[in-house]
């Protein structure tokens, strides 16, 4: 059964280079700022990405963020959360699953999510056009008028 991971924007993710030789990863130095506005498409995320990726060197990245801080003397723990391919400083690939467990990585639920938020959004502006404009008409109340009494003459 999957565990739902839930990700971490407030801290700076970690990018980490995997080596073709021996398939550990190295750290990069490098912390990106990755916000959920950045992630809400593939295409958005690339673009993003083309910002930072200019003059790394071709071959996969993980970006990384944590799941728990470290402390004394402990770790921090760190959650894949893509991995990408590079090629002349292009984004050439986003993973979808990972080769080692085979699980989605956890960008995907996101684009998911904002693919059903863009669709939903596109439905309500439809419904919204569709409705027509029923103007309610108010009750309008007749007005009495007193009829004078006119006392006869005799």
């Amino acid at each position: 059964m999957d565990e739902v991971v839930k990700v971490n924007f407030v801290k700076s993710m970690l990018v980490l280079k995997i080596r073709d030789t021996y398939k550990a990863p190295y750290h990069k130095n490098k912390y990106l700022n990755l916000k959920k506005k950045d992630c809400m498409g593939l295409i958005v995320f690339k673009r993003f990405m083309h910002q930072f990726t200019g003059n790394w060197s071709a071959g996969s990245y993980d970006i990384q963020f944590v799941i728990r801080e470290g402390g004394y003397m402990i770790s921090p723990i760190y959650y894949t959360f893509c991995r990408i391919d590079i090629r002349e400083g292009k984004v050439v690939k986003v993973w979808k699953t990972s080769p080692y467990t085979r699980k989605t990585y956890p960008i995907w639920e996101i684009f998911a999510e904002a693919k059903k938020k863009k669709i939903a959004k596109k439905k309500r502006v439809e419904r919204e056009s569709v409705k027509k404009k029923v103007v309610k008409k108010k009750p309008v109340k007749k007005k009495v008028t007193k009829k004078k009494v006119v006392k006869k003459k005799k």
